[in-house]
């Protein structure tokens, strides 16, 4: 998610943020990089293997859908600390309401693969 470039050498090193998509909130995915990354430092965890092929590397999922990223971040006890706990449960009612807003909808997929069936 984070890619280097460049080389000490040449002065021309820099850092890419990658993780952030357009429609991100650039506040949240920030704060929580940075909150992760502090963790990594104070607990003394390991980096990992570099992902150079991000689509072969053997890595953890991230979750694939709203609703496990709100179930990680239901059972995530330590951002809840650093971002505020009634910060975070707010979060979560909002991103569930829009969860089940989405979910009451029928979508242009399900119209074209049923409405024969009915």
């Amino acid at each position: 998610m984070l890619r280097v470039t460049g080389s000490a050498e040449d002065g021309s090193t820099h850092l890419e943020n990658r993780v952030g998509e357009p429609t991100a909130n650039p506040y949240l995915y920030l704060a929580s990089q940075l909150t992760a990354g502090l963790r990594g430092i104070e607990q003394g965890l390991e980096l990992g293997p570099a992902a150079d092929e991000p689509y072969e590397t053997d890595a953890p999922r991230l979750p694939a859908t709203l609703g496990a990223a709100l179930q990680a971040l239901t059972e995530d006890t330590e951002f809840a600390e650093a971002l505020g706990k009634q910060f975070v449960d707010y979060y979560l009612g909002i991103k569930r309401h829009e969860l089940a807003r989405f979910h009451a909808e029928v979508t242009d997929w399900e119209q074209r693969e049923y409405f024969d069936l009915f």
